[in-house]
Parts: C-alpha cells; sequence; structure tokens
C-alpha cells in the first residue's frame, strides 16, 4: 500500500492497486449496498464521539450500508464508481430529504484503491437493481443501474488512522460519516491467503501426527 496512486482515468488498473481521482459527485444516483455491519472499530476518538448516537442503540451497528455513488471527471469524459465507506441505515431512508444536501458539491479528491465485485453466498439474496436493493457489490451491476458501462471500475475509499487523514476530500459537511475503511484493515485482508495456507498447513501435520499415532497404538495391539 505504499506505492503512488495512479489516475484512475487514465487507463485500467487491476484490484487493489492505490488510485486516485478527481470529479464531482452526481447524488441523484445512489446505491447502499447492505445491510451489513461495520466491520471493524475506528481508533479515532472524534469518530468514536461522532458515532455515539450509534454505538447507545442495541443493535443499530448491523444494518448499515456501503454508499456508492458515480464520480465523473471535470471534462465530462471519464466516470467512476466511488464506495465511499459505511453509513447508518437512516443514510437510505432520508438520502434525498437530508442527506443528500450535505454532500460535497464541487470537486472531490479521492484516494484509495480499487475494488472488485464480491462472491456472495447462497444465503444472500439475489440483487434488485431496479428497486435500489442491493445486498453485495456487485460492480457491474451497479454500474448498468446508473446508465454506465458495465466494465465502470470502481475505487474504494481508505482512511489512515495514523494520521487521521480521509481519502476524501472534501466530504460530507456534517458528522462522521460516511465511514472509509483504515487502510490497516485492507492491508491485513491482502495477507490473509499466507494466513489460511499456514493454518491449513498446521491441521495438515497435526492430523498426519495424531494419524501415525493411532496406527502405532493398533500395531501394538495386536501384538
Amino acid at each position: 500500500m505504499e506505492q503512488q496512486p495512479v489516475d484512475l482515468l487514465q487507463g485500467t488498473v487491476p484490484e487493489f492497486r492505490r488510485a486516485a481521482v478527481q470529479g464531482t459527485y452526481d447524488h441523484s444516483r445512489t446505491a447502499f449496498v447492505g445491510p451489513r455491519p461495520l466491520s471493524y472499530e475506528p481508533k479515532d476518538p472524534a469518530v468514536k464521539l461522532g458515532m455515539r448516537p450509534m454505538l447507545v442503540t442495541p443493535g443499530a451497528l448491523k444494518s448499515g450500508f456501503l454508499l456508492v455513488q458515480p464520480l465523473t471527471s471535470s471534462d465530462r469524459q471519464h466516470t467512476v464508481l466511488v464506495n465511499r465507506g459505511w453509513v447508518p441505515p437512516n443514510w437510505k431512508a432520508q438520502w434525498r430529504e437530508r442527506f443528500a444536501a450535505l454532500q460535497p458539491s464541487g470537486s472531490v479528491s479521492v484516494t484509495g484503491v480499487v475494488q472488485g465485485s464480491e462472491s456472495p453466498s447462497g444465503f444472500v439474496p439475489a440483487n434488485d437493481a431496479a428497486a435500489g436493493d442491493f445486498f453485495w457489490m456487485d460492480v457491474p451491476g451497479i454500474a448498468e443501474s446508473f446508465n454506465l458501462p458495465r466494465d465502470t471500475p470502481m475505487v474504494q475509499v481508505l482512511v489512515d488512522e495514523t494520521t487521521r487523514s480521509k481519502g476524501e476530500q472534501p466530504s460530507c459537511s456534517e458528522g462522521v460519516y460516511p465511514l472509509p475503511k483504515p487502510i490497516a484493515n485492507v492491508v491485513q485482508f491482502s495477507t490473509m491467503p499466507l494466513g489460511h495456507f499456514n493454518y491449513a498447513v498446521g491441521w495438515g501435520c497435526m492430523s498426519a501426527t495424531m494419524g501415525y499415532l493411532a496406527v502405532k497404538v493398533l500395531r501394538k495391539g495386536k501384538r
């Protein structure tokens, strides 16, 4: 994650590569992906204070959404999708009446990583773009619902909790939302396959050892 971000508007960028983009959000086209829990505990004291109403409400954190919007370059030639981060459930219910007006109306600078589609399990409902219901992150499907090409890329906004630097400037003018995913969480995710491999090797060795001991005991019993 230490590499310099590349301009997402200048060509194809692989998934998980750091990317930057500048443009204007279209607040009339919005997708709320979820519901889903907030997958991490914010470390910033200001963020925790801003989340206090959510933290004291039982079960509230289990029903939030990821906010996705299209962002178009100043020359109107390029558009990308932006996963701006996690928002409470009332954002979806009151988007047009309240929260859309609090979002940046001019040029916005976004820095994050290129994000692909999720692979939902069999227990996750199918998305219904016509109804505006996205239960899992389907990048081509969301792009199509915005009348954009299916190959429109998506960038996921990140936050550096060490410097408290949010990868979206300016952001919402009120409160702490949207809450982007911390950079450390993305780095941890990228190393998970190796962790799973080591875990599997460990259990494999243990199983082999137990099998050897079992065979040894059985042979001894037959003597």
